[in-house]
């Protein structure tokens, strides 16, 4: 009996190791990226440049390589360290979603975690937290961004022929997306609503330092008070950030916003896997739940959803993203 537990205890352990070189290693790219490795390692460097930079002895760095290394984050040839090409594009100026915000989420993630298991309230975000996760789930607008979203308007015809007009996002975040498609699409004039002020000003400031604050109007509100009727032809509704408690509302906002055959486009995201990635899903659905937001609608679900609120089906359309739900205002 003493044997077969301990047998029990060490597949237990070796479960909690495994998580426990996954938390090592994100506190190691945090360190990396924190001091400016991943910058100074977009080039070749030899080892004595990078201990220079970085003001450690030789050996450390060789040490802090070889862990690198072994988790595809560096290579070496001819003398030289850099990063390996998939961490090049992640850390470069251009990346859709920068490092250190991913790390930065990595960080709230905890502190909600354990909030779940520890305080019978509510989960609750400040400004600042909300803003990590608008920017770690948003990302910005880049050539690279642009280049995806272009590829999301060639495989959803309905959704590049109506951001060619008054365009609403609802729950923009930091609107990567509106600012995005504003970049691309001239004709686009769009209202954006977000209800944290620390994540619409962000929004803002992006708009103008695009350059099309005139074309993308940030709004700080609720967006069940929105008082447009009949304007816009098609309308995004950032789904999975808004409570149950708010959702039918939202939804009769946008119906009476939009013009009559005006049409919706949500997302499907978060799926319950049936594979070994469902024990992370568990986990992440702890937390949105915890704040009170459906986790993982289906396609199906989201569209019923829809017509529930009033809306009629126009289709599911499979994108390289994901699924895009369609509906239509009546008329």
């Amino acid at each position: 009996m003493a044997l077969e537990r301990f047998a029990l205890a060490m597949q237990a352990r070796q479960q909690v190791e495994g998580a426990r070189a996954g938390a090592q290693f994100l506190t190691l790219l945090g360190a990396i990226q924190e001091k400016g490795w991943t910058r100074f390692l977009a080039a070749p460097r030899t080892v004595d440049e990078l201990a220079e930079f970085a003001g450690l002895p030789a050996a450390r760095v060789a040490d802090v390589l070889a862990a690198l290394e072994g988790h595809g984050v560096v290579e070496q040839a001819d003398g030289k360290v850099r990063l390996t090409a998939p961490f090049e594009a992640y850390t470069a100026a251009d990346s859709w979603v920068p490092l250190a915000d991913k790390l930065a989420e990595t960080v709230l993630d905890a502190r909600l975690i354990r909030d779940a298991v520890a305080d019978p309230a509510p989960l609750a975000l400040t400004e600042d937290e909300a803003l990590v996760i608008a920017n770690a789930v948003g990302g910005r607008t880049t050539d690279v961004s642009k280049a995806v979203y272009q590829q999301l308007l060639d495989q959803v015809p309905e959704l590049a022929e109506r951001v060619r007009g008054r365009w609403l996002d609802v729950g923009c975040g930091v609107a990567c997306a509106s600012l995005t498609f504003a970049s691309l699409v001239p004709e686009m004039r769009t209202v954006a609503v977000e209800l944290v002020p620390a994540v619409a000003a962000e929004a803002a400031r992006r708009a103008a330092a695009l350059g099309v604050a005139d074309r993308v109007e940030i709004r700080r509100m609720d967006a069940r008070d929105l008082p447009e009727l009949d304007e816009f032809g098609g309308a995004f509704w950032a789904q999975p950030f808004f409570p149950e408690s708010s959702r039918a509302a939202t939804l009769a906002v946008i119906r009476r916003a939009l013009k009559p055959g005006g049409l919706l486009f949500a997302q499907e995201m978060e799926v319950e896997p049936a594979d070994e990635g469902r024990a992370a899903y568990l986990v992440r659905r702890l937390t949105f739940r915890g704040l009170g937001v459906p986790f993982g609608p289906t396609a199906e679900e989201l569209s019923a959803e829809a017509v529930a609120a009033g809306f009629e089906p126009v289709r599911v359309a499979t994108t390289d993203f994901g699924r895009l739900v369609i509906t239509r205002r009546p008329g």
